[in-house]
């Protein structure tokens, strides 16, 4: 879904500078996407990609992207000069694994290795640098010092502070700002999403349009004031409020989307505490930012515990009550 918009709102100019480079034959040999999450950066990505592999030497100025046999290809991980790295999927956790490590991406020097057609870019997209491990990074930067004949990293990076700075220093950096609304109106209505208050989702998610497809399917909205209210009166916290939430958990989603629930709170929290903050009502900041890194630490350790989800919550209805 989030590969099928045909143009990169919001992020024009970056296209701009990516096809001056590419038709100049100028492009380095890694790029770094850096910016917020959920903006568009790794769909960006894949429209690059297509760009360079449909225009070949023959780069044109009017080109226009649209949803070919090349690009459902390079969607469906099927293009053979294509290669993205990501998370593994854990199918026995019904979870996707905490981290990349060194032999996650044993498969990017054995891509580049495949020399069948040496005049064509070899592409590799890491999605994202954020989840590697040391060890992947030192890993994926001796790959970029000694960098493959046509060879092209493109690199997804959500947070500034997890990029090696070696990594940076070696790599082209593209910054993508955030989308306007408008911009980010329109990709939801292109993505065949409606929302009633555009304005209540664009502020709540910081224009992440995943976090927002996925407020709109999982029916978040419908707990959302409830939430927020136990955020700013945690009086109101029952002793039936964490079965309320894993009911809702059960009947809306399911295991593989326990992610999902855990980003909406983090995302009404966040938001809360900066409403809070705008306010000038430091009542419940402290509380509820010891609550954000309560959530978000606790969930972590469920992943890497394989902790029942249904405790998570129970945990941190407990916590917010007390804290």
């Amino acid at each position: 879904m989030e590969y099928q918009t045909k143009q990169i709102l919001g992020h024009e100019k970056n296209f701009i500078k990516l096809s001056k480079l590419i038709k100049k034959n100028m492009i380095p040999n890694s790029i770094i996407f850096q910016g917020s999450k959920g903006i568009g950066k790794t769909t960006s990505a894949y429209r690059i990609a297509q760009y360079i592999f449909e225009q070949k030497d023959n780069y044109s100025d009017s080109y226009i992207f649209n949803n070919s046999n090349i690009y459902n290809k390079i969607c469906n991980s099927s293009y053979p000069n294509l290669l993205v790295i990501k998370k593994p999927w854990l199918e026995d956790k019904k979870r996707y694994k905490n981290q990349i490590h060194k032999d996650d991406i044993s498969s990017i020097r054995k891509f580049y290795l495949n020399k069948e057609d040496g005049s064509q870019y070899r592409i590799c997209i890491i999605d994202n640098i954020d989840d590697f491990s040391i060890d992947a990074s030192n890993s994926l930067l001796k790959l970029i010092e000694e960098p493959p004949e046509n060879s092209l990293f493109i690199i997804i990076n959500h947070n500034k502070s997890k990029l090696l700075k070696t990594i940076k220093s070696r790599s082209f950096v593209l910054n993508f700002t955030n989308l306007t609304l408008k911009n980010y109106n329109e990709l939801l209505k292109l993505n065949n999403y409606r929302f009633n208050d555009i304005n209540k989702l664009y502020e709540l998610t910081a224009a992440d349009l995943q976090s927002s497809f996925d407020y709109i399917d999982n029916d978040f909205d419908s707990i959302d004031e409830h939430f927020r209210s136990l955020l700013l009166n945690t009086s109101k916290i029952k002793v039936n409020t964490a079965s309320h939430y894993v009911s809702f958990f059960n009947d809306k989603t399911s295991i593989e989307n326990c992610d999902n629930l855990i980003n909406y709170m983090l995302l009404r929290i966040k938001k809360t505490i900066l409403d809070l903050i705008k306010g000038q009502n430091d009542k419940n900041i402290f509380k509820l930012i010891k609550s954000y890194y309560f959530l978000d630490n606790t969930y972590k350790n469920q992943k890497i515990y394989n902790l029942n989800f249904d405790h998570i919550l129970i945990k941190f209805f407990n916590y917010l009550k007390n804290a």
